[in-house]
């Protein structure tokens, strides 16, 4: 069965703001639009979103090697988890399956807070002025629900979240002072402009993400789930992404600083969130001019000691602070010792910093390493029959 782009971008979640981005889509398709192919491949290839409700995406079929690149795998991420027992960060393998829930369900809520790139990431970031943030956690489709794909969206539930990011407007103390100069050089304003550098030796001014209030929330029957995740600085002059965070600017209670969220869905089916990603999808390739920070196809999660039995490679979920890299950035990573590192307010910092020192001592420890720290809460579901006991919070 052929589906039409425009009939599914607008019953999806655009139309609950009155956005009309579907006949945009409708219209560009009718005329030569660039596009990522790299963008469209990942979407398209390594999300399972249909080609046909991408811009390109049915160009690109059968003219690319099945799944990402070579390239790509260096900004594929890395999850590190910061083990308060031991005061240092393990790579989330690394957790041990006695410190998971022994529960037949699971409740997960997820918070993005903070995100702050190395020097290179950073000059990217500044020069397109923006980017986007997208992640969704979903259930497994248990075997019940798996024999038709009504059934299956019925009873499969997935929460998705898609947010603008800008650039923070200073890298910490040393860079007040060279605002200034960076705003009387902004050169030709059709072209994406470099922004004055974070002090040599150092890591960019970090990008606050969620508020606690904005968390996701998710319950996961069985413990296991699948989660998605892409994050990518973009240029928002002439394209659909940045006509898309102009109209949810504009409906902002507040002004834009470091973090817009425009779509944010608690609960919805699978079919919802295949129209979810196409979206994403077709805003971060119209145009191009674009450049990954990091991205990762479907990976499967478990909270439940259960979980890591059935699937030993599945990410290890457990309540607490996590760090997620970039893989290029893993020798970055060591050469700073995990033995030597936590996270303390969102930010990575020397195991014996304090509150104190976060500010000043964020930005200069693992200098190298871009990253996104990120607040996860997991207990048993009070959904679930009585009787799961709790091998760790």
């Amino acid at each position: 069965m052929k589906v039409n782009r425009r009939d599914l971008l607008w019953g999806g979640p655009a139309a609950l703001f009155g956005v009309n981005f579907a006949e945009i889509l409708e219209a560009q398709a009718q005329t030569p639009v660039p596009v990522d192919n790299d963008v469209v491949n990942f979407w398209v290839r390594g999300m399972g979103v249909p080609a046909n409700t991408v811009i390109g995406g049915e160009r690109t079929r059968g003219r690319q090697p099945s799944g990402p690149s070579t390239s790509d795998f260096g900004r594929e991420p890395l999850f590190l988890h910061h083990d308060v027992e031991q005061n240092k960060l393990i790579t989330a393998d690394q957790i041990s399956p006695d410190k998971l829930l022994t529960a037949s369900a699971t409740d997960v809520t997820f918070q993005l807070v903070r995100m702050r790139l190395n020097q290179a990431d950073d000059a990217t970031f500044r020069s397109y002025s923006s980017g986007g943030i997208y992640v969704d956690l979903q259930q497994t489709a248990q075997p019940a629900q798996a024999s038709s794909s009504l059934t299956q969206d019925l009873g499969s539930v997935a929460s998705s979240l898609f947010s603008a990011i800008f650039p923070a407007t200073g890298a910490g103390k040393s860079a007040a002072g060279k605002a200034a100069s960076a705003a009387a050089n902004k050169g030709n304003a059709g072209q994406p402009q470099p922004a004055t550098a974070a002090p040599k030796g150092a890591g960019a001014a970090a990008v606050p993400l969620q508020q606690a209030k904005q968390a996701q929330s998710i319950s996961l029957p069985g413990g296991t789930g699948r989660t998605s995740f892409a994050c990518f600085a973009k240029d928002k002059r002439k394209t659909l992404f940045g006509q898309f965070v102009d109209v949810f600017g504009q409906l902002a209670a507040s002004p834009m600083l470091s973090y817009l969220p425009m779509l944010s869905l608690p609960a919805v089916g699978i079919s919802t969130l295949n129209a979810v990603r196409s979206l994403v999808a077709n805003l971060q390739a119209h145009g191009q001019n674009q450049q990954w920070i990091m991205m990762s196809p479907p990976l499967d999660v478990t909270t439940t000691k259960d979980g890591v039995q059935t699937n030993p490679d599945a990410l290890r979920l457990r309540a607490g602070n996590y760090i997620v890299i970039p893989k290029e950035n893993s020798d970055a990573m060591k050469a700073a010792s995990l033995d030597n590192l936590k996270l303390l307010d969102g930010f990575l910092v020397p195991k014996d910093a304090t509150a104190l020192d976060v500010y000043d001592a964020y930005q200069s420890t693992a200098p190298g390493v871009s990253y996104i720290t990120l607040s996860v809460g997991v207990q048993a579901s009070k959904k679930a029959a009585a009787g799961g006991r709790a091998g760790g919070k």
